[in-house]
């Protein structure tokens, strides 16, 4: 399966009411959604084939590459998918609820004929409840999120030259601050801190 580099669109679905009565950038985002889309042949009687879209439902678009790629501002793209979902073109299948880097998945749909009519099903964009809120530390959407990774040199027990080419070790005190400590500073008061140990039981042992 190549690279598609031909949109096909259905003539009944851009004679439809409801692609007449899109707005704003809307009809170039749908455009650009079918220009995602992976397309396979699916053979059934003989002679015969039809076109099927494998990758609907998993089909990624964000708002920064709608702004840096395309031009479309976060403001309208967000009005284009809200217009698109209530017409029957799209469908929100994975939603990432505003979490840094959780992308949401989209299917294209095919509600559209029924548009303006009792027989069209309605569907809206998935809302994050209170008891799951995005950014909560904790739920499912904010473990599927890339977390920020602590740089290795400042990273709590990592051991680093400093300025003179001394061994340091980095740790946090009891205000999770961190502070590099010299390593040799450390070994000193450790072997201070055993010969102390020894001497008092010497003492002991003495007076015993």
């Amino acid at each position: 399966m190549g690279k598609n580099t031909v949109i096909v669109l259905d003539q009944r679905l851009v004679k439809s009411r409801a692609w007449l009565s899109l707005t704003g950038a809307a009809p170039q985002v749908y455009l650009l959604f079918r220009t995602k889309c992976q397309i396979s042949k699916r053979f059934g009687k003989p002679g015969r084939h039809e076109r099927v879209i494998v990758n609907s439902g998993r089909i990624e678009f964000t708002y920064l590459e709608a702004e840096h790629k395309y031009g479309i501002k976060p403001s309208r793209f967000r009005r284009a998918i809200d217009e698109l979902i209530e017409k029957g073109f799209i469908d929100v299948t994975a939603t990432g609820m505003g979490v840094h880097k959780v992308k949401s998945c989209y299917g294209i749909a095919d509600r559209w004929p029924d548009y303006g009519t009792s027989a069209f099903c309605e569907a809206t964009r998935p809302e994050p409840s209170i008891a799951n809120p995005g950014f909560k530390r904790g739920n499912k959407l904010w473990r599927m999120a890339p977390k920020k990774k602590t740089s290795v040199d400042n990273a709590h027990g990592a051991v680093r030259e400093d300025e003179h080419g001394e061994a340091v070790t980095v740790c946090e005190d009891a205000h999770d601050e961190r502070d590099a400590v010299s390593r040799k500073c450390r070994e000193r008061k450790e072997l201070s801190r055993k010969v102390a140990q020894d001497a008092a039981v010497r003492e002991n042992d003495t007076v015993l």
